[in-house]
């Protein structure tokens, strides 16, 4: 699976991702990879649904890439 975790904040979310993340094997979570967008509203383009931001994007591209691996 992969975790993703937002917030409005500049933290993302980033403490509970950690937690989840480091929770899920436990719960029997296959975990390859995870991302937070902090930030979110000025991250994300609400009208059009997608990440604005090419750093944030290409990174939740590679995270959905370990999918398939």
């Amino acid at each position: 699976m992969v975790l993703l975790a937002t917030s409005p904040g500049p933290g993302g979310a980033n403490t509970v991702l950690t937690a989840a993340t480091g929770s899920a094997p436990y719960f029997a979570g296959d975990v390859q990879a995870s991302l937070s967008i902090p930030s979110f509203f000025d991250n994300f383009d609400s009208e059009k649904q997608v990440i604005s931001n090419p750093e944030l994007l290409d990174q939740l591209q590679s995270a959905l890439a370990q999918l398939n691996q």
